[in-house]
């Protein structure tokens, strides 16, 4: 049986929902996949998940530093290599599939596919480069980065990208032949959004409900999110609107303070980070509005975030700033705030709250986007078009149905 481990650094196996919607695509193709990557405080470091083999490291809070977040890789890397090593001792691996941040991947990978030709699959989750820019500012480590993102494109067997522009990144800095690079999307799966009941604590917040699911990390403007409830409710009285945050990150705690000395405690909820599943589904089920705050950048603009097809398939509108790839995701069933201001978002948060009829139209639409071209029943195939490449005849005939 073909066996394809998972390299994940930037977070748990059990959070990331790309990586678990790829692993049960290829687990039902008759692939036996085992996946490493960091787990959270009281999450085992061996488990099976859905059929999943696990293998789980400590990776430490070091803080969100330039130096803080080099020690973390230089752990993550040792601890990867070993775990690499083991589950290959345990079943035989032929293939690496590796996700970014940060590039340093296919350091694990090389030793196999050099000495036994293990194929290396790269699957490009976040552009780094961009990403280090934004947080560090430019300097001499930024030619470093650069160098290794090309790395991680140049020495993979295949590169899966997630939207266009990412395409566009792999065949122009790494090189690579447009043949070489295959779109997929982070399309939601329709069969985890079965009908759910609403948290009842969240409906409570106001008569409208406003949310935000995902990281929270510098580049993701979440204090907008904040400044934004604040206009709404200190500043034009809006005391019939409510927020829930759900998510977490190095900027977590610093949020909760801003929320706090905004005065802001009752009106938003912090859940922190939560596992999908029945009770972020109620949560979300809470919601009458969904935002996507993340501002506009050389990252974001080229970056798909899988929050907001998760909102669009939950039937939720959603309100976002212009971004390039936002738009192909959305279209006419996001409401863009313009220009990029936390006043903007209040603005067309507002109109939203105030127009029942809108909210219904714009949640059927992209729920319709959803389940005619972004969901995962679309995506899958393209998944499965890059491994019947890499090993032809080795995976089971069935494809992935549509959910009804």
């Amino acid at each position: 049986m073909l066996h394809v481990m998972f390299l994940i650094e930037d977070g748990s196996y059990r959070y990331d929902t790309r990586v678990r919607r790829e692993a049960k695509t290829l687990q039902e193709a008759g692939i036996r996949v085992s996946v490493v990557s960091p787990a959270y405080e009281g999450e085992p470091l061996r488990d099976v998940i859905d059929g999943v083999e696990y293998w789980g490291y400590r990776k430490p809070a070091l803080g969100e530093g330039f130096w803080g977040h080099i020690a973390e890789y230089a752990s993550s890397l040792g601890h990867q290599t070993v775990l690499t090593f083991r589950v290959d001792r345990h079943a035989r691996i032929d293939a690496i599939h590796a996700a970014n941040p940060p590039d340093l991947a296919w350091l694990v990978a090389l030793p196999y596919r050099l000495r036994r030709g293990v194929k290396f699959v790269f699957d490009h989750h976040d552009l780094v480069p961009e990403l280090f820019e934004e947080r560090f500012g430019k300097g001499p480590m930024l030619a470093l980065v650069r160098w290794m993102e090309r790395q991680n494109l140049a020495l993979a067997d295949h590169v899966i990208a997630t939207n266009e522009s990412f395409k566009d990144v792999a065949i122009r800095r790494g090189r690579r032949k447009p043949e070489d690079v295959t779109v997929v999307r982070n399309g939601p799966d329709l069969r985890d959004f079965p009908p759910t009941a609403p948290d009842p604590a969240i409906r409570r917040l106001g008569r409208i409900v406003v949310g935000y699911l995902g990281n929270m990390n510098p580049q993701d403007g979440i204090g907008g999110f904040i400044d934004m409830a604040r206009i709404l409710v200190k500043e034009r009285g809006r005391t019939d609107v409510g927020f829930v945050m759900i998510g977490a990150g190095d900027s977590f705690e610093e949020l909760q303070k801003k929320r706090d000395e905004s005065g802001l405690r009752d009106a938003i909820t912090m859940t922190g980070r939560m596992r999908w599943g029945p009770e972020l589904r109620a949560a979300l089920s809470a919601t009458d509005i969904c935002v996507q705050p993340d501002p506009p950048g050389a990252l974001n603009d080229r970056s798909t975030m899988v929050k907001t097809m998760e909102y669009m398939a939950l039937g939720r509108p959603v309100v976002a700033f212009d971004l390039k790839e936002t738009r192909v995701t959305g279209g006419d069933a996001i409401t863009f705030a313009s220009p990029p201001t936390p006043e903007a978002l209040a603005d067309a948060v507002e109109a939203l709250a105030d127009d029942t009829a809108r909210r219904q139209h714009l949640g059927a639409l992209g729920r319709e986007r959803v389940e005619s071209d972004l969901g995962w029943h679309v995506q899958a195939k393209k998944l499965l078009s890059v491994y019947e490449r890499l090993f032809p005849g080795a995976l089971r005939s069935e494809r992935p149905r549509k959910a009804s």
